[in-house]
């Protein structure tokens, strides 16, 4: 019998919810399949709501709640799982499963730091700067956090991230919010599994300037792309599309600093 997946309950509502399945199956003494027969379902759903691979309905959590003891506790986190996917968009979602499942990611933003590399304070200031209500606020800053354990989980992916300078100056503007991000920024650089490269503003125009995008390389899959506005973003898996994605990445990395002096820039900036 191959061992079971690992689980990440920092990953997501959902992930957490799964975990918590997991957990109170175990202590019924129950396996996926018993556990499928009593909700006369099937061992593999089980093991993909486990791995928050499938989200159940409401109903099907309160026949999972009762069956693993009528706690409660299953139906509180899928209530607060459902609640904060209902506060972003369901592109987004589409994007952050793809993610998860990526053995490498490549990123480039024009006028931010990506995403996984933000720390609390930096995504708290981006959102209140939107003039976004708290509670969506929070919201995104939780649900932020949570994806960026991604690249401390057991079997992290490859991350490379090219950073605009541009993003980096735009911090003189915070001082206490810069000396925080720029710590997390060189903390992360330190990763086995991560690159940050800073692409700087006297390299000029270059080719990617007219947007921002995240290369993923899926097990089974291959190779897509995916990129993003204000309101809405497209996963794109067109061999064409993708591959031009990943030309412009290229010329793009050619610009850049090394990762080293990325590092030296970095601290630099903290000092000054």
């Amino acid at each position: 019998m191959p061992a079971p997946k690992d689980l990440d309950p920092e990953a997501s509502m959902w992930d957490l919810f799964g975990a918590y399945v997991r957990h109170l199956r175990t202590l019924a003494g129950m396996t996926q399949n018993q556990m499928g027969s009593a909700l006369h379902s099937t061992g593999s759903f089980v093991g993909q709501i486990e791995t928050a691979e499938r989200k159940p309905s409401p109903e099907f959590v309160a026949e999972i709640d009762r069956t693993l003891g009528a706690t409660g506790l299953l139906v509180a986190t899928a209530f607060h799982a459902y609640r904060l996917a209902e506060e972003q968009p369901g592109w987004f979602e589409t994007f952050a499963a793809a993610e998860r499942r990526a053995k490498r990611i490549r990123t480039f933003q024009p006028q931010t730091i990506p995403g996984l590399l933000q720390c609390e304070q930096y995504t708290r200031s981006l959102l209140r700067a939107a003039r976004l209500p708290a509670v969506t606020v929070d919201a995104w800053v939780a649900k932020r956090l949570a994806r960026a354990h991604l690249l401390t989980a057991k079997e992290a992916p490859q991350y490379w991230a090219a950073i605009d300078e541009a993003a980096l100056l735009r911090l003189k503007q915070e001082p206490e919010v810069a000396k925080v991000q720029l710590e997390h920024l060189l903390e992360m650089a330190e990763l086995p599994n991560v690159v940050v490269e800073v692409v700087p503003i006297d390299s000029g125009l270059h080719p990617c300037m007219d947007g921002s995008f995240v290369l993923l390389s899926i097990p089974a899959r291959g190779e897509c792309a995916y990129a993003d506005d204000i309101f809405k973003g497209k996963l794109v898996t067109q061999t064409h599309a993708v591959a031009d994605v990943e030309r412009r990445y290229d010329l793009l990395r050619a610009e850049a600093l090394s990762p080293s002096r990325s590092q030296r820039l970095l601290r630099d900036l903290l000092e000054s």
